[in-house]
């Protein structure tokens, strides 16, 4: 389980589902794609949303009230990097990115070929 302290709580996340990481799906790659070394402000803040919306994915299991809208008016600056180490280990739990691992290959290995063979997937 993934724990998130916000709002002075803590919560426990447990590992999504297939239907909650499709649901989860948009804000990632949104998150993935503004996250490439830009830095602006507005990227940061737009991935901060993003971030909240796969969290409340989570969290409104737990409370129904943790919408992301509510989650956007209430959580401060200081949480977010709390939020992000949740985020990254909400990802490697629920079987998206495993510390240490490469990526999951994209194409299927010919037979007798490790997957360390593979040419690594650019959605890392």
């Amino acid at each position: 389980m993934a724990t998130i302290h916000i709002l002075g709580r803590d919560f426990a996340i447990a590992p999504y589902k297939l239907g909650e990481l499709r649901r989860a799906a948009p804000f990632i790659d949104n998150i993935q794609r503004k996250t490439d070394g830009n830095g602006s402000l507005s990227d940061l803040m737009d991935s901060a949303v993003d971030l909240l919306n796969v969290l409340s994915i989570g969290l409104a299991k737990i409370d129904p009230t943790l919408t992301a809208d509510y989650l956007e008016a209430n959580v401060s600056m200081d949480e977010f990097v709390g939020l992000q180490t949740a985020f990254l280990d909400l990802s490697e739990e629920s079987g998206l990115k495993r510390k240490g691992e490469a990526t999951a290959p994209t194409e299927t290995a010919p037979a007798g070929a490790s997957s360390t063979d593979l040419p690594s997937s650019s959605t890392s």
